[in-house]
């Protein structure tokens, strides 16, 4: 009877595994131009960790989190991490000035607003997507606010393995 439960059990779990194998939400495709013109679409870092932070100049928080993203992007960009900042809401020159203040090294890109509905109807900033190797959005994968120190690190270290 010990050995049928443990059968039991592997079925479930095989059942699970595969229930979240397809129960796995793509994350949608974007195409924008970063501040020296280039463009950077999310189809184009499939096999990546890619890290896409809606944020403003004027948001307080969200500069707040700026050096840590920095920090953990210098970290592992090496074993795959993107870090994309979108910058809602701001003017460009503010962008920039903002991105050389706080020597932000990942692609910051100005959001022309239709990734802000594709997204979900970005209302808040911080708002920052979690996306796996495969192109998903991870489980859990979405944060309104900041983060704290050392958060983001946590999430994606795992994902780079």
């Amino acid at each position: 009877m010990d050995i049928l439960r443990k059968i039991g059990v592997l079925m479930v779990m095989a059942f699970i595994g595969v229930f979240v194998v397809y129960s796995a939400t793509k994350a949608p495709d974007f195409k924008l131009v970063d501040i020296q013109g280039k463009q950077v679409s999310l189809s184009a870092l499939k096999g990546k960790v890619v890290v896409l932070n809606f944020w403003a100049t004027w948001c307080p928080p969200c500069k707040r989190e700026i050096p840590d993203f920095v920090k953990t992007y210098e970290k592992y960009k090496d074993e795959g991490l993107v870090i994309i900042g979108v910058a809602v809401n701001s003017k460009i020159e503010d962008v920039k000035n903002l991105v050389k203040q706080y020597k932000i090294t990942y692609p910051v890109v100005m959001s022309d607003s239709s990734i802000e509905q594709t997204y979900g109807n970005i209302t808040a900033v911080p708002t920052t997507f979690i996306i796996d190797k495969q192109g998903n959005l991870i489980p859990g994968g979405k944060k309104i606010g900041m983060f704290m120190e050392g958060e983001l690190e946590k999430i994606v270290q795992p994902l780079l393995k």
